[in-house]
């Protein structure tokens, strides 16, 4: 089971090899996804679904620990529930029922618990990350892995959803319990899907290479018809509600002592889908804020954002091992791989009659 969550692209017993892959959906910005998937008419959703399962790592960056974690997802249909609401009965081609949504998320996650357990009792940890967990869920829901490229479920088995009725899907894996001074760690994804006709044949398909993957006309064939039903996807990663004494302010009183933020980082387009790197990000955050002597938040928050995209390098080895030299990886800057970055932050006590101002910043690729 865990060895199939490390790789969940190269599952046993299917067909389909790197040569037979359709093209891959873009990955873009959470916002672009949804304008692309347009106004939702139909939603059903499921939030916060329970499980306590050995998952990525802990708020001290631990590998290999039971922790809490909820899972919440949500459906946009392309039309409205018209036969199900005129019936009043579901109507398999208009809706999903939400008990069976949650009873597939908890199938996906119900035997890691056991499997927590048993590798708590050897010297080596096999637990999966929170990225190989959403690769699972994902598979079960569509079929296919994130991106859509590839058919990933076994061939005894079907996929929950049928990708032709759907407008988008959002997925999220909530880790309350991973962050040492936030309300928690989030990562979540949104895909937006082709219509009925382009995924039957009848209606143009911007992804695929005409060039490669379409047999040629001179030939007598028809063009290959690509099955990958994603038109684009997003990826995102939130550290929520980090709780930092910070020197912050323009007044003399708030030069004499440090006052709470509450800060919140998301970033999207997150390309990392290896090991867990929430606790790297907040380790970088906190240290930015700890030693902070700026007097507005609009200078905190971007020069947050700067050291997230221009500075932080993930740390992909074992715990007490480091790379050779000629195993490291080329140096390149987050701003460089794509990501957008987003900091809120809130500061309670300066505005006595209001709960709290706030400032937040975006920054990244394609941003000024």
């Amino acid at each position: 089971m865990l060895s199939f969550l490390r790789k969940p692209a190269a599952m046993d017993n299917t067909t389909t090899t790197a040569a037979d892959a359709d093209p891959a959906a873009p990955l873009l910005s959470t916002f672009q996804v949804r304008a692309q998937a347009g106004e939702p008419v139909a939603v059903v959703r499921v939030r916060n679904l329970a499980a306590t399962i050995p998952c990525g790592r802990d708020a001290w960056g631990r590998s290999g620990k039971v922790q809490p974690v909820l899972l919440s997802s949500e459906l946009s249909f392309r039309s409205g529930f018209q036969t199900s609401s005129a019936d009043d009965r579901l109507v398999d081609s208009e809706t999903v029922h939400y008990g069976n949504l949650s009873k597939t998320l908890l199938a996906g996650v119900e035997g890691l618990s056991s499997a927590g357990a048993a590798a708590s009792n050897t010297t080596t940890s096999s637990t999966p990350s929170s990225s190989a967990i959403f690769e699972l869920l994902w598979v079960r829901l569509t079929g296919r892995v994130l991106d859509g490229s590839r058919v990933a479920l076994p061939l005894d088995q079907v996929p929950f959803l049928d990708a032709a009725a759907l407008r988008s899907l959002s997925l999220t894996i909530n880790l309350p319990k991973a962050s040492l001074l936030g309300a928690g760690v989030s990562l979540t994804s949104t895909a937006s899907f082709k219509d009925r006709d382009t995924l039957l044949g009848g209606g143009d398909d911007d992804n695929n290479d005409k060039n490669t993957n379409a047999k040629s006309k001179d030939d007598g064939d028809e063009p290959e018809k690509k099955k990958n039903p994603l038109t684009a996807y997003a990826r995102s990663l939130r550290i929520s509600g980090l709780h930092v004494p910070t020197l912050i302010g323009v007044n003399d009183n708030e030069r004499k002592a440090r006052q709470m933020l509450v800060a919140e980082v998301e970033i999207d387009r997150f390309d990392i889908t290896g090991d867990d790197v929430h606790d790297q990000i907040e380790r970088v955050v906190v240290e930015v804020m700890e030693a902070s002597s700026f007097e507005t938040l609009e200078a905190l928050g971007t020069h947050i954002a700067t050291k997230i995209l221009d500075d932080f390098q993930p740390s992909m080895f074992p715990e007490g091992s480091s790379p050779a030299q000629d195993e490291a990886p080329p140096a390149q800057t987050m701003r460089e791989r794509g990501w957008l970055v987003r900091v809120s932050l809130e500061k309670p006590i300066a505005v006595p009659f209001a709960e709290c101002p706030a400032v937040e910043v975006r920054m990244g690729q394609g941003l000024p």
